[in-house]
């Protein structure tokens, strides 16, 4: 795909390089000629300025056409046209003969509309396809918005070949100007998957067959030349309603959905689009004179790169809509300013400047105002913390400040420190903090004030009693703000570990929800500290071994000796894996519970003294972490049944019920009494696993007595909203 990719790019540039060369080989001309006489007789020019300037005028005979006799030239003989020429010969009234040298720089119109712009937009379009694919390239709805931008250009720079008569230059832009339509349809059909919306059209891939139109209208003009007037029309006509279907497909499609998404490519395709279709196409088609010159009505199009670049970069790049936004607020305040710029110039040299011109200034005004705002943007964005007044920077130091008094750790530390602040900076003591409740005497006063605290019957007032500057009081007023918002939270923090101390003394009521967070907390560090001790310690003690290896094929060394520190390497090495497997059970992401706890168990067939019977269904969860919580308490279950429980055999179950599960757990070993379980050192397991069961809303059953095993029933909820855990010990 992505050499496939680089063939295309490729291909569109050595096809754009090659009509730009056309393009720039020879001048336009496009002198309308009168050959009924039996002579190239001048009548018109595309562009009259240059004509007068030149010294063509109307009923000059045009001789030859660079060194060639005029009469012998395809499009004068067929169209009654000079397309292009580098050199004319002419006959004037009065016989004699001028030979005149065309330049581009002669005709700014021409050098302009047909060289500059286009090789700007061409290099423009072809640079953001690029920047566009390799931000995201493997994606169809990228690709073909890449073909869109290329095709785009390439017609566009096609247009000064074409207009020179060039066949490939023709052929080119008759071609692209349908298939950009064709791909960003396509492209729409793509999008809108993408998007999860229905697409109600017939499938764009049947739209790939117009293109076959194309080179039927030029065999149809070599069979019948007659035909060569109809051919752009009936281009042209193709063009215009695809470009009404793509209109319609984004406006109806807008209309059921509402989406942003949709106005956003909506708005650029059409504002590049329309002017095109209006001004020229649509009158070329009904044979009315167009009401601008495709060269301008194409200049629309050098919107379509900007536009559809904001479109497909991906959000979590930057937010389109303020991007989008900020853009059309810079574009109003760049319009009116360039308009009247522009009138400006354009009355200064009333008579000089042709409607290119015009346009040409206004456009490079227009950009230019554009990216001044975006470079102030910038600028103002890294300065504007150093702009200092007579005593200072504000901006710096209200970041310092409120650093400075994030620190405190009580309401009353906190306002200390923002007196403080004031009279550091300030420079003053004229100010008083009061706290104001409903029962407060009512104090009149004539200084200005500033809240910074409102709990209702209770209000914290900062009472100024200094003139200020407007640099100051902006920094006092964002610095109070900064202090309600501390108040807010030390108060909040305050009320919830009242709360958390009121209940841990009066009840035994839990918090399920601390529970939860401390043990997700727990399992997090267990498996950064897992992933620690792999990556160092593990690593170096095989390392170890290795060297050890190595040492004990030397001739001068103790083998037996070596070989005994290898072992008790490797049996190091093997401990520290089973503590690694233990903190953080690889098995559990790789191949889930069951498979994790199977092998939990194997284990401990191994170590322990007892026969262990194990029945282990399969569960799953929406909550992953209640995976791990299973787990933990299997493997605590087990722990206990090692170290304490002394039993001949172990039965464990784990069920699946409905949005959870049942754990089982029986021995018969030696039993313990409750209120002893309770103080002995035992209880650190029991409790451990008491815990877990609390924090997830479960239910755990404890019994036990000396001498007749013990009994534990587990069941846990996943859908459990309210906390309703029980502890039974009997």
């Amino acid at each position: 795909m992505k050499k496939c990719t680089y063939c295309i790019f490729l291909t569109y540039l050595i096809l754009g390089i090659y009509v730009l060369g056309i393009t720039i080989k020879t001048p336009f001309v496009s002198l309308t000629l009168d050959t009924t006489n039996g002579q190239p007789v001048f009548v018109d020019s595309y562009y009259p300025l240059w004509a007068e300037q030149k010294n063509i005028e109307k009923g000059d005979i045009i001789v030859a056409i660079d060194g060639q006799p005029a009469m012998e030239n395809r499009y004068v003989q067929q169209q009654m046209i000079v397309r292009s020429a580098n050199a004319l010969t002419i006959q004037k009234a009065d016989k004699s003969i001028q030979t005149i040298a065309v330049k581009h720089r002669d005709m700014p119109e021409e050098l302009y509309l047909q060289i500059l712009f286009p090789i700007f937009y061409f290099f423009l379009a072809f640079g953001v396809a690029l920047y566009v694919w390799r931000r995201n390239q493997n994606n169809l709805s990228t690709f073909l918005l890449i073909l869109f931008l290329l095709t785009c250009s390439t017609a566009y720079i096609s247009t000064g070949a074409s207009a020179r008569g060039n066949m490939i230059g023709m052929f080119v832009i008759s071609s692209c100007i349908i298939l950009c339509m064709v791909l960003f349809i396509h492209f729409l059909q793509h999008f809108f998957k993408y998007l999860q919306i229905k697409w109600t059209y017939p499938h764009s891939k049947w739209l790939y067959l117009l293109i076959l139109f194309i080179p039927g209208f030029y065999l149809m003009e070599e069979v019948k030349p007659s035909l060569r007037e109809f051919t752009p029309i009936l281009n042209l006509s193709l063009f215009a309603v695809l470009v009404v279907y793509a209109i319609f497909i984004l406006v109806t499609s807008y209309l059921r959905t509402k989406l942003a998404k949709i106005r956003l490519i909506a708005l650029a395709f059409i504002v590049p689009f329309l002017p095109f279709l209006l001004f020229f196409v649509t009158p070329e088609i009904l044979g009315h004179k167009p009401i601008l010159h495709a060269e301008i009505a194409a200049l629309f199009l050098l919107f379509i790169p900007f536009s559809f670049l904001f479109i497909q970069v991906n959000e979590r790049l930057f937010d389109i809509e303020y991007q989008l936004s900020r853009l059309r607020y810079y574009s109003t305040l760049a319009f009116f300013s360039a308009l009247l710029l522009t009138a400006g110039i354009a009355l200064l040299f009333m008579g000089e400047l042709s409607i290119v011109h015009v346009t040409s200034i206004f456009l490079l005004v227009f950009m230019v105002i554009i990216a001044s705002f975006y470079i102030k943007e910038r600028i103002d964005f890294k300065y504007r913390k150093i702009i200092f007044s007579s005593t200072g920077n504000y901006v710096h130091n209200l970041y310092a400040a409120v650093q400075r008094m994030g620190k405190a750790k009580n309401q009353q530390e906190l306002l200390d420190r923002f007196k403080y602040e004031i009279t550091e900076k300030l420079g003053t003591t004229a100010f008083h903090i009061r706290t104001i409740t409903d029962d407060s005497p009512q104090h009149v006063t004539y200084y200005p004030q500033l809240l910074l605290h409102d709990a209702g019957e209770e209000k914290i007032m900062l009472e100024i009693r200094h003139a200020l500057q407007k640099e100051e009081l902006l920094w006092l007023e964002l610095l109070a703000l900064y202090v309600s918002m501390f108040i807010n939270n030390l108060q909040q923090i305050e009320d919830l570990v009242r709360e958390i101390q009121h209940i841990k003394n009066t009840s035994d009521t839990p918090l399920p929800w601390l529970d939860k967070l401390l043990w997700n907390i727990i399992e997090k560090e267990k498996s950064i500290l897992a992933q620690e001790l792999h990556d160092t310690i593990l690593q170096e003690q095989l390392h170890l071994a290795r060297e050890l290896d190595v040492l004990a094929g030397s001739p001068t060394i103790q083998k037996e000796t070596v070989l005994a520190i290898r072992e008790q390497l490797l049996n190091a090495t093997k401990d520290l894996r089973e503590y690694c497997e233990n903190l953080s059970p690889p098995l559990l992401d790789t191949f889930g519970l069951q498979m994790a706890l199977k092998k939990l168990i194997q284990k401990v067939k191994i170590r322990a003294d007892f026969l262990l019977s194990a029945q282990i269904d399969r569960v799953e969860f929406q909550d992953v972490t209640l995976h791990l919580v299973v787990y933990r308490l299997v493997q605590e279950l087990l722990n206990n049944a090692i170290k304490h429980a002394e039993a001949t055999e172990v039965s464990l179950q784990l069920q699946a019920i409905p949005q959870g599960f049942i754990l089982r757990y029986d021995d018969n070993g030696i039993g313990c009494d409750i209120d002893d379980l309770i103080q002995s050192s035992a209880s650190m397991g029991i409790n451990g696993i008491r815990e877990r069961v609390r924090a997830f809303n479960g239910d755990i059953t404890i019994q036990s007595s000396l001498n007749e095993g013990m009994h534990i029933y587990i069941q846990i909820q996943e859908d459990g909203d309210s906390y309703d855990e029980h502890t039974y010990y009997r």
